[in-house]
């Protein structure tokens, strides 16, 4: 397939989460077409384990849905920030726990057609108690309770579609996957 050529580029809208951008692109039949999407640095999430086979989730309002929502502990990475001292920092904020070593589950595109950003997932399970420590200034306002789920539970949530947002759905199959096929291996 041919690729598409960037003709011309424009920031039209510049905040401190995203940027969003206007472009006229040239497609292989030489028509030119409008293509407005958003930037954003990359996403963190940290599936993380306790010894009884529960997992750390979150419990937060979600605006776009309109709804309280079940997930897994998740932000964005900050510039000149590692992906895995992103997670760390995330899963803490949100949690109260530290997580130490990480696995990585995958690393995947959120939406192709309006969103050019990554999402990074990780599995934690060597967890240190901590103090949460959530955005409630200037700069965001976080309403977050921990919830602590059942490993087979979180699966049914997501088989089940209780868990609506895309990424945390992802991610609990992925682990239940590499669970599965003995690539991590449980204490």
């Amino acid at each position: 397939m041919e690729k598409w050529k960037c003709k011309k580029s424009e920031l039209i809208i510049d905040t401190k989460f995203f940027k969003a951008r206007k472009d006229i692109v040239e497609l292989p039949t030489k028509k030119l077409l409008e293509w407005i999407y958003c930037v954003s640095n990359d996403s963190v999430m940290v599936l993380a384990i306790n010894k009884q086979r529960k997992l750390f989730m979150v419990k937060q309002y979600r605006y776009f849905a309109d709804d309280e929502t079940i997930e897994f502990p998740a932000g964005l990475v900050n510039d000149n920030e590692t992906i895995e001292d992103a997670a760390k920092r995330e899963f803490e904020e949100e949690t109260g726990f530290k997580c130490n070593s990480l696995v990585k589950l995958g690393s995947f595109h959120e939406s192709f057609g309006q969103l050019k950003r990554k999402a990074h997932i990780f599995f934690a399970k060597d967890l240190i108690k901590s103090n949460q420590n959530l955005d409630t200034g200037e700069d965001g306002y976080e309403d977050i309770e921990v919830e602590i789920v059942d490993f087979n539970e979180a699966v049914n949530l997501a088989l089940e579609n209780k868990i609506i947002e895309t990424c945390s759905a992802l991610a609990i199959l992925l682990l239940k996957e590499k669970i599965d096929k003995k690539e991590i291996v449980l204490d």
